[in-house]
């Protein structure tokens, strides 16, 4: 990983734990997939994919989240929800942060998408 994407990470994980988040794990891997933070609110699992930009000039972090990944961090959910929180809600969340060399901002986007389920055929 990056420094830049592990500076978003790390300042994504203070964020939510300032707004009641329990981390319960950091880039949990499912095979060669991964997710990045994976937390507790108000007794449901939330998945957080964090997205780290330092201009916004071609788009915003949160737009890098294309349905292909999308697909791929429920795969990793799937398979997590039912190793480790079985019965448990879940929810997919994106912290989007544009980091420049003074600040940095921070976009918590709540149920960022919705898995799509498949019918099997």
């Amino acid at each position: 990983m990056n420094l830049l994407g592990k500076q978003a990470e790390n300042r994504a994980a203070v964020f939510l734990e300032k707004q009641g988040y329990r981390i319960c794990f950091r880039n949990y891997r499912f095979g060669r997939l991964e997710v990045d933070l994976v937390c507790e609110h108000e007794g449901k699992i939330v998945i957080v994919e964090v997205k780290a930009l330092k201009s916004l000039q071609f788009k915003r972090p949160y737009e890098s989240v294309s349905k292909i990944k999308q697909r791929k961090i429920v795969k990793v959910a799937d398979y997590l929800l039912h190793h480790h929180f079985p019965n448990h809600e879940c929810r997919f969340d994106i912290i989007s942060i544009l980091l420049d060399s003074k600040q940095y901002h921070i976009e918590h986007i709540e149920d960022a998408f919705i898995p799509q389920i498949n019918k099997g055929y």
